[in-house]
Parts: C-alpha cells; sequence; structure tokens
C-alpha cells in the first residue's frame, strides 16, 4: 500500500489517474482539510504539519507518501537521486518533477502555469521548468480549488473565474494544471480554450506507481467527512469509505 496526501480531494484526481491507467496499488489517502488551508502557511510550517503527517503514516506502516499537492510539494526537497524527501523514515515524494516531465513531453512552445498563489509566488515551477527552452507565463488561480471542493464544477462563476483567468496569458500552446484539483474543471477549460493541451501532472505521477493490490482505497480526513465524500464523487466520481476521524494528534 502506498500513501496519498493532499490539503483536500484534489490529490484524488492521481487516484482517478491511477484506476485509469490500469493500477491495482492499494491506497491509503491522507486529507487535512480539517487544518490551516497549506497555501496560506508559510515553509515552514509547512514542513513542521509533515513531520506530523509522517508519523500518522508511519503508524500504519507506509513508507512511502506522493505529496498530490503542489503547494504541499514547493516546500518539499527532495534528493536528486531519489526525488523524495525523508521525514523520519516516510519517503514524501514531490508532484513538481512530475509537472516537469510532462511539460518536456508536450510540443508546447509557450506554456501557461496555473496554481494556488503559494504555489507561484514561491517560484518553485520557475525553477523546475529551467532549461526546458519553453516561454512559460504564470498566473495564480486560487478560486479554483475552493470550487472542486465545494462540488461546484460546471456553474456560471466557473466559467467567468477561468475565462478572466485565460484572458490574462499571451498566446498559449499548453496549460500546466499546477494543483490537483483543476483536472475536475477540464470540461469548462475544453470548451472555453478549445484545442488548448492541458497538461495534468497528477496522470505522470501515477504513471510511477509499479505496485500492484487489490485495488483498495481507504480514505482519511481531519475535515468533515461527509463534505469529502459528496465532493470527491461530483469532481472525480470517486466513492469514498466510511471512517473515522484520523487522530487527535492530527488537529
Amino acid at each position: 500500500m502506498i500513501g496519498m496526501m493532499d490539503w483536500g480531494i484534489g490529490g484524488l484526481s492521481v487516484y482517478q489517474a491511477l484506476r485509469t491507467q490500469r493500477s491495482t496499488a492499494d491506497v491509503l489517502y491522507f486529507s487535512d482539510s480539517g487544518f490551516t488551508p497549506y497555501g496560506k502557511l508559510s515553509r515552514e510550517k509547512l514542513r513542521e504539519r509533515f513531520t506530523k503527517i509522517a508519523e500518522w503514516f508511519q503508524r500504519r506502516e507506509i513508507t512511502r507518501v506522493l505529496v498530490a499537492c503542489h503547494s504541499a510539494s514547493s516546500a518539499l526537497s527532495p534528493g536528486p537521486l531519489t526525488g523524495a524527501e525523508h521525514f523520519g523514515d516516510i519517503a514524501f515524494h514531490s508532484i513538481i518533477p512530475a509537472a516537469r516531465r510532462a511539460v518536456a513531453r508536450s510540443q508546447a512552445r509557450r506554456v501557461g502555469v496555473i496554481g494556488g498563489v503559494l504555489t507561484i509566488q514561491s517560484r518553485t515551477y520557475e525553477r523546475a521548468l529551467a532549461g526546458l527552452e519553453r516561454h512559460v507565463e504564470y498566473q495564480p488561480a486560487q478560486p479554483l480549488s475552493a470550487f472542486v471542493e465545494a462540488g461546484a464544477l460546471d456553474t456560471p462563476e466557473v466559467e467567468a473565474e477561468i475565462t478572466d483567468l485565460l484572458a490574462k496569458f499571451g498566446r498559449l500552446d499548453a496549460l500546466l494544471l499546477a494543483c490537483t484539483h483543476y483536472p475536475a474543471l477540464s470540461p469548462v477549460f475544453r470548451r472555453i480554450a478549445g484545442d488548448l493541451e492541458l497538461l495534468d501532472p497528477g496522470a505522470e505521477m501515477a504513471g510511477t506507481i509499479q505496485e500492484s493490490g487489490s485495488s483498495r482505497l481507504e480514505f482519511f480526513t481531519t475535515g468533515r467527512h461527509d463534505d469529502s465524500v459528496l465532493a470527491a464523487r461530483l469532481a472525480f466520481g470517486v466513492v469514498l469509505n466510511e471512517q473515522s476521524d484520523p487522530a487527535p494528534f492530527l488537529k
């Protein structure tokens, strides 16, 4: 079994990609939606939180965790050989290298990057995409993840937000979705942007998983479980199990 984490349900797009790619890996998913949104935390506070989350995974005998969150990944310092940073005995794998691979695979010369404010302002992607000989533009798209968490996927408000966001870019060949919530809005992007190529790092991350199992998903959250169940079904068509709160020490 592998671990997967995000502040909310966005990382389920990575899980969904696993199943689309016919992986049978068992997944233990941790959502931290009862905690301060990661985009509002400093790098130091995020890393403190990782230490506690690593303890939670360790209690469940998980040694490898996919950090399916771009804001959280911006606080990691993965090693050049393993692509992971260890917190205790737990290897946290950043999604940023998967994003770089997605851009490198594309033939697009002009690429837009959208993500949360922390992801964009950290300049993580400016460093990650350096040397790829692409013209890259960046824009924060903070409200989009909140729409997905609320299960609002194709509303006039979502369409207006995406229309305004795309208008801020110059001409683009591809758009990198630097938040795992955003793939849930792909139909709206395609309706508005036509043949603009959408680059999904989550699908690239899912492709690195070699483990096999019984396709089991165990979902835990520090937030409201019922809200996550509804949002997961609406956004990604994923049916979640009924589990209790992860652990008091994670509050």
